[in-house]
């Protein structure tokens, strides 16, 4: 069985949280500051 993980990350830059879940945590979190997330590329970069 595949592990999943919940996750929060912070925008800085708009004051905002957001969160999610994946099976690649850094894979993921590149994706959304990389801007291949619609709903997080405002918020560049996320922590």
């Amino acid at each position: 069985m595949e592990t999943f993980f919940t996750y929060i990350i912070f925008s800085p830059s708009k004051n905002r949280f957001y969160v999610g879940s994946t099976n690649d945590i850094q894979r993921r979190l590149n994706e959304h500051n990389s801007g291949q997330t619609k709903s997080t590329r405002p918020g560049k970069p996320w922590n």
